[in-house]
């Protein structure tokens, strides 16, 4: 019965899109953008150079004291190209242990993303995988008082996390407003708009120790060392972008809730998380440069959910990164345009 609400719950947007013409899948098709707002680059294969900074991070609390453990990757930033042409995004990058902070005093942090995205007429299909090996605990002043600022921060390289989803957005105003636009840059925005959006999330996570995550002071139930959490998730919000001549500014909010199934793994055996409504945002926000063969930028995206357990306790979970870029559109190969035509 709960995965049939789930399945329901992700459905809406589906019939929402589909307005008065029947339910149908969205068909992969050139835009019709209104020409008053957004210059078209989707003929134009878009390269460019991304140097991404993610950042990865749960938090294990106890409701009834406020005592917690926050525990962090150490971030790398990474190097890479990516390629956008019609219908497909994706970014290809690659993390040297020479851009990783402190490695003494934040441990070494082992993770592999994977990131893609593909656009249809009016919808935006967003898919991730993340895996991350080391952590060290970022909250240490309120876990062990006497720790000495600057010296090193407790590590835990047994920590591995693996973490994968997709967000599917609708947004209300897509002839003068676009996502693909505004992040992927395959046009130009003219003038200044926002949209109302909706986004039906999926997000899988997953975490495993060789020991609990929390010290004694938690109760058994809350001595966690693995869980595997299944999220789905209906948001709701606002974006919007200020345009001045060739450089813009966006942001957009995205509050909504999801509901989470699973098992969580602790020194009192295994149990489920509570079968309710939790809270999860998705920031976005961004600022550069855009012309018809040059553009440049930086973007952050941030989502953070949150998991309600029993026993007092919950845990959160925030991903993102920070990205800057510089890009140049060219015409496309033959070769090119032969092999997405057949896709």
């Amino acid at each position: 019965m709960r995965i049939l609400f789930l399945i329901c719950l992700l459905t809406v947007p589906f019939f929402a899109g589909a307005q008065n013409e029947g339910f149908s899948l969205p068909k992969i098709e050139s835009y019709e953008y209104d020409t008053n707002y957004i210059k078209s680059y989707n003929s134009k294969l878009a390269l460019r150079l991304v140097s991404p900074k993610r950042f990865d991070q749960f938090t294990i609390k106890n409701t009834l004291d406020n005592k917690k453990y926050v525990y962090k990757a150490n971030e790398h930033f990474g190097i890479g190209i990516g390629v956008t042409y019609k219908w497909l995004a994706v970014d290809l990058t690659v993390n040297p242990n020479f851009t990783q902070r402190d490695v003494e005093k934040f441990g070494d942090t082992k993770e592999f993303n994977l990131k893609g995205s593909v656009y249809l007429k009016r919808h935006v299909i967003d898919g991730y995988l993340r895996r991350y090996k080391g952590y060290y605990i970022s909250n240490v002043e309120e876990v062990i008082p006497d720790w000495k600022q600057g010296s090193q921060h407790p590590l835990r390289p047994d920590i591995a996390t693996l973490s994968w989803g997709f967000n599917y957005t609708i947004p209300f105003n897509w002839k003068k407003y676009s996502p693909r636009v505004i992040f992927v840059l395959d046009g130009e925005l003219k003038k200044s708009a926002g949209s109302f959006m909706a986004v039906s999330s999926l997000y899988f996570y997953h975490s495993r120790a060789d020991s609990s995550l929390v010290d004694t002071s938690f109760s058994p139930e809350g001595q966690i060392n693995s869980l595997n959490i299944l999220m789905l998730g209906q948001l709701f919000g606002y974006s919007y972008t200020f345009v001045y001549k060739k450089f813009y500014a966006s942001a957009s909010i995205l509050p909504g809730i999801t509901y989470s199934v699973g098992t969580i793994y602790s020194e009192a055996g295994s149990y489920n998380p509570k079968f309710t409504a939790n809270f999860k945002i998705m920031v976005r926000g961004g600022v550069g440069y855009n012309s018809k063969q040059w553009y440049a930028g930086a973007y952050l995206i941030a989502d953070n959910n949150q998991i309600t357990l029993p026993n007092n306790l919950a845990i959160s979970n925030a991903i993102g990164e920070f990205r800057i870029f510089v890009g140049y559109r060219i015409k496309a190969p033959k070769v090119v345009d032969d092999v997405m035509n057949k896709l």
